[in-house]
This record gives structure tokens, sequence and C-alpha cells, in this order.
């Protein structure tokens, strides 16, 4: 399999935002829940982990101060923020900041459970008091299990999750889900909300 980033190396703007059939099979209708989700974020300090080039930058990135980090360099050398280069399961050793929102969007498909596990107890610990974090998860149901299916068939190791392993990793945490659907009206993802009651 190959190494799920260095598989972008080469790639373009336009290249890595390319829609293609998961695009319009799943994503879009994502995007349904996530875009007015971020478009009711404002004036507030925001990292966003596994930024890419910036998908979701003309919804909430004017309104706020948002600093970026992800693994590849290349995709966020023109995004015209504060970027940081690290693996999301390491952020706490890379970010000393506090935010009102940590986000991540169809990255925590790279991470397996340990790493899921790791992203989201230290991305709670970036959070000022009242602070979210919101992830995106992909489900082992339905479309979502099909779609890291197809992805390992093309030799990229991708990982979703059952809700009873979602649980486990989030142990005592609360948290609220939003579920994602397919096209077809088929669940394939969450929109996880944690808030920091501290």
């Amino acid at each position: 399999m190959r190494n799920n980033y260095d598989r972008y190396d080469g790639f373009d703007e336009q290249t890595y935002n390319k829609k293609g059939i998961s695009y319009y099979v799943l994503r879009r209708t994502a995007d349904e829940t996530i875009i007015p989700y971020l478009r009711k974020i404002k004036n507030k300090k925001c990292l966003e982990v596994g930024v890419g080039y910036g998908y979701y930058k003309s919804i909430y990135f004017d309104d706020n101060k948002v600093i970026g980090y992800d693994v590849n360099a290349q995709l966020v050398k023109d995004l015209n923020i504060k970027t940081i280069v690290g693996k999301a399961d390491e952020i706490s050793k890379k970010v000393k900041e506090k935010f009102d929102y940590v986000l991540s969007f169809f990255m925590t498909e790279y991470l397996n459970k340990e790493e899921l596990r790791n992203f989201i107890n230290q991305g709670i610990k970036l959070l000022k008091p009242e602070g979210i974090l919101c992830t995106t998860i992909i489900l082992k149901s339905g479309m979502g299990g099909v779609y890291t299916c197809l992805a390992r068939m093309k030799g990229v190791k991708k990982y979703s999750y059952t809700t009873n392993e979602i649980k486990e990793i989030l142990g005592e945490i609360e948290y609220k889900v939003y579920p994602l659907y397919s096209l077809m009206g088929i669940p394939f993802a969450i929109l996880l909300e944690v808030k920091n009651e501290r």
C-alpha cells in the first residue's frame, strides 16, 4: 500500500481538488451539513487539521483567525495563513496555542485507531474552555465501508470505524454526532462534535 501522504507529491491545487465520483456520491451531500456548520463560526480562533489546499477556505477563513495544520508541506504552502507541518496524532508537539475550534474534515480516514484516539485527545487539550473539536469519521457500515474498501483496492490505506469503536475511542468523553449521508441517502460518515466542558 502507498504511503497515505506521499501520494499527493506533485499534486497542484487543481489536481488535489478535482471532483471525482466520490465527491458526487459522498462529499457533496456531506457538505450540505458541513458548510452550514462552518458558516455559523464567526470571530473565532480555529485550527484546521488536515487543511490541505483549504477546501473550505472560502466558507469560513475570512470570518475567523484560522491556522492550518497538515502533514504535507506542499499542500499548505499557498494558503496565505499561518500553517504548521506535522502529523495529526502529534499536534500537541507542534501546537501550543489554545483555540475556540479544532476542525478536521475527511482526514481521520488516514488514521488507525490509536492515531485517531491521540488526535481527538490532543485536539481537546488545545481547546479553550467551551471550545469545540469537530471532525468527520468514516463509518464501517453503509457506503463508508465501500469507500474505504475501494481505496484499499487502489492501494491507499484508509480506515473506517463502527459506532462501537468510536464509543470505545472516546471513552468517557461526551459528544454529539451529526450523520453524513451519501447521494443515495445511506449514511457513510459522521460529523463528531466534542465540547471542552472545562
